[in-house]
């Protein structure tokens, strides 16, 4: 969900009409297994259709580490794995993203892999196939059809032929006038749609903000980062595109931050017009605007300025390495004095904490590097001693990994030992003293440094080891490396091979049919060049350096030039302004799968509902504002409601009505507002008036089928009320505790044979969750209970 391309191309094929985009995503464990069981395929989110009924499959390889979850997925799917056992009848299995610049590892498992940006040729390619089914053609003919797409690569149009020692020998072109892929390049992205009715999760994701891509490509050229190659050229968005796309993917979102996403975003042209622009017509509505991670010399005193007027988000620095000479080996292009400026000044702005970057394995690397990374952060942390307030840096340690299209592919990755003895010395002397350190798993860093440089052989190794268990391998309690290690085993493969060996100029390389349109000479010159630390300067800031992408017709740089107002832009200071507030209590439902929502969740759509709705919402104060929305009590996951409470403060004046109906026009299906009423500001909060709290209890057959050792529903409930007592254990966060579920019952009622009421008494519905109380009413196991309909009927406030 946090992946900006899917909901660029998710908006991109929904828009016409004869598309009908849906998602899926990889199942965590529980949902697997029970899909398994019940034998049920796996299907998309939007209409439940089992994925091998679609026409197109399309996967995005962002990670290494996800290419066990593709063939999961296929699996769960009922789709063959490998490409030539899928004849015409199974959907088009295509993928894009970073890993596309060397995606042989997973080659036989694509019918065609997209190289570079997804906006036109994702289009193209579904009319491809469009063409091709009403034609009823042969499977070889689409091939051959979307092999004349530029940018696309289709794997079974390659032979692949190696040495006896493991290496390619040849990499053989089937097909004539196909021999090299160039990638696909959007020269502007000011003429390509960018999403603004975006889709808006109700649980917290991981990056779980309004994104917006300000600019595209980086000329920075860091020799171990992939995307600074093959993201090339840089091409910006012009600041009055993206303050238009903000303000209406706000309107249609209602989220409460804003980051502003490219690979540099420091390096966008107009940075400190944008952010003023954008601080200024947002602060005051408590939206954040974040930036990732920024280089040092870009994070200037008037950006800082700009960031601090809203609530403030984390800052990140990536120095990447300790010393002067191991930094000018990648061509990071700052100093120790850059750093510590940038460091100095952050603090001195409010800040409280600054993120680090830092890379171990790096080509040239010694001890000294690895302990200038403890000295340094030192230091950053020093500069911000002189200050009141105590301050913490937050280390975090990856490890090189050689990546394909750059100018370090050619390197060797260090071993795991080494790996584990430089984390070692690290944690030795970075604990403790507001230093904290984190790091990647070592194995998890040899197992991407594997696939990144990997061939097709691997193949073999991926099915082994999905067949084994492997799966979400980048989530580190299931990645499982001994079942790697057998995958590899059994596939007869050497690990060490792929990522252990500095590969010489003259091998041929896996990825070499594959043009990021940087060159191969380009790279191999940054490499030398590295190896003896010479710095190569941006393009965009002393000229050209030949790396073979521009043209200067169709493919250049493309800056954003800064558009002269003739007075500043001001906007309302809602603190200098006179402010009313007044306060509405709503009384609403949570049917059906809105019952799926938890507290936390509610909140979030409630909060976002009211700034879609354009309703003036009041905020508490302090370091991280929030929205005055208070509701009576959390309701469990899974219960349904026919009536709960929330109160909502605003600022101004709005009537009872046109707020009911603003408001229940942005909510989800399942939620719906029943009555609003405007009440006293300073009357009590919803949980102190509940006096009455009751609970239907429906199943579709009869209860007490449910369990063999269950009685008659008519006497379970006639035991339950004849008990002075019902001791039971309830697990909280905080321990276990013993609860008397007896004394909180005011009554059980039989409606029929399918249903019956339970009355709580007043203040004893935060003490039992419903699915505990129905469980030790009718003596039913865990399981047996959640397939039960539990609903809250009634919230009975003191009037």
């Amino acid at each position: 969900m946090s992946y900006v391309g899917f909901q660029i191309l998710y908006d991109i094929l929904n828009k016409r009409e004869d598309i009908a985009a849906e998602r899926v995503y990889a199942p965590w464990v529980d949902m697997e297994n029970l899909l398994r069981t019940k034998g049920i395929s796996l299907s998309s989110l939007e209409s439940s259709l089992p994925l091998k009924d679609f026409d197109i499959i399309g996967f995005t390889l962002p990670y290494e580490l996800c290419y066990t979850n593709i063939l999961n997925m296929l699996d769960l799917s009922g789709i063959p794995f490998l490409a030539k056992d899928r004849d015409k009848s199974w959907p088009l299995i295509v993928a894009g993203g970073s890993c596309a610049f060397n995606p042989e590892p997973v080659a036989d498992f694509f019918d065609a892999i997209v190289l570079g940006d997804g906006e036109e040729v994702i289009l193209e390619l579904c009319d491809c196939v469009k063409d091709w089914k009403k034609k009823d053609g042969e499977k070889e003919d689409l091939y051959r059809n979307l092999s004349e797409l530029r940018g696309v690569y289709i794997p079974s149009f390659f032979d692949i032929k190696y040495h006896s020692n493991g290496t390619i020998e040849e990499i053989v072109p089937l097909r004539e006038n196909y021999s090299t892929i160039k990638k696909r390049v959007v020269s502007d992205l000011n003429k390509v749609d960018y999403p603004t009715k975006l889709i808006t999760p109700f649980m917290k994701i991981i990056h779980d903000r309004l994104s917006l891509e300000i600019a595209r490509g980086c000329t920075r050229g860091c020799r171990f980062c992939q995307a600074g190659m093959t993201y090339r050229p840089v091409r910006e968005r012009s600041s009055e595109v993206i303050k238009d796309i903000t303000k209406r993917a706000i309107e249609q979102t209602g989220h409460e931050e804003i980051s502003l996403l490219s690979l540099n975003t420091g390096d966008y042209s107009c940075i400190s017009d944008l952010m003023a622009d954008l601080m200024g017509r947002y602060s005051e509505e408590n939206i954040a605007v974040s930036l990732p991670s920024l280089r040092p010399e870009t994070l200037t005193p008037e950006l800082i300025k700009e960031i601090k007027r809203g609530r403030k988000t984390g800052v990140t620095i990536a120095p990447e390495a300790g010393t002067q000479r191991l930094r000018d080996t990648i061509n990071k292009g700052i100093t120790e004095e850059d750093i510590l400026v940038t460091a100095t000044n952050v603090f001195a702005a409010g800040w409280k904490s600054i993120k680090l970057y830092f890379m171990i394995g790096l080509p040239t690397e010694k001890e000294e590097d690895v302990e200038a990374i403890v000295e340094l952060s030192r230091k950053i942390l020093s500069c911000g001693k002189s200050l009141k307030s105590l301050k913490n840096i937050n280390v975090s340690i990856s490890t090189f990994v050689p990546k394909p299209q750059t100018p370090f592919q050619w390197e060797s990755q260090i071993s795991l030992e080494e790996i584990i003895e430089k984390h070692n010395l690290l944690k030795s002397k970075l604990s403790g003293n507001r230093l904290s350190l984190k790091w990647q798993d070592p194995k998890l860093s040899i197992l991407e440094g594997i696939f990144s440089r990997g061939n097709r052989r691997l193949s073999k190794v991926l099915i082994n080891a999905q067949r084994y268990g492997c799966r979400l391998d980048g989530w580190s309690e299931h990645f499982k490396y001994d079942l790697w290690e057998n995958a590899f085993m059994d596939a007869g493969l050497d690990m060490d091979f792929y990522n252990r060996r500095n590969l010489s100029y003259d091998e041929a390389l896996p990825w070499d049919h594959l043009d990021c349109l940087v060159s191969k000479e380009f790279l191999a010159r940054e490499r030398d060049r590295g190896l003896n630390a010479v710095l190569t300067p941006d393009c965009r800031i002393e000229g050209c350096t030949n790396c073979g992408v521009c043209d200067n017709k169709n493919l250049k740089l493309v800056i954003s030039s800064p558009v002269l107002q003739r007075k500043p832009l001001k906007y309302l200071n809602r603190q200098q302004a006179v402010r009313s507030y007044r306060k509405y209590r709503l009384q609403f439902s949570k049917l059906d799968d809105a019952r799926f929502l938890s507290h936390l969740e509610l909140i979030n759509v409630f909060s976002r509902a009211v700034r879609r709705a354009k309703i003036p919402v009041r905020y508490s104060k302090g370091f991280h504002p929030l929205p005055r929305i208070i509701f009576g009590g959390a309701l469990p996951v899974g219960i349904e409601s026919l009536l709960e409470y929330v109160d909502i403060e605003i600022e101004g004046n709005i009537m009872p009505d046109e707020f009911k109906n603003k408001l229940g026009k942005e909510l989800p299906l399942g939620l719906r507002i029943l009555d609003c009423r405007e009440i006293p500001l300073k009357s009590n909060p919803i949980s102190d008036n509940i006096r009455k709290i009751e609970y239907l209890v429906f199943s579709d057959k009869q209860i007490d089928t449910l369990s063999p050792d269950s009685n008659n529903l008519k006497e379970a409930v006639a035991s339950f009320l004849s008990k002075d007592t019902l001791f039971v254990l309830d697990k909280k966060k905080w321990g276990i505790r013993k609860v008397d579920l007896r004394f909180m019952v005011e009554d059980v009622k039989l409606r029929d044979d399918l249903s019956f009421e339970i009355s709580l008494k007043p203040g004893m519905a935060k003490d039992i969750k419903p699915f505990k109380l129905v469980e030790h009413i009718l003596n039913l196991e865990d399981n047996q209970v959640k397939l039960l309909r539990i609903l809250r009927a009634e919230t009975g406030l003191e009037k």
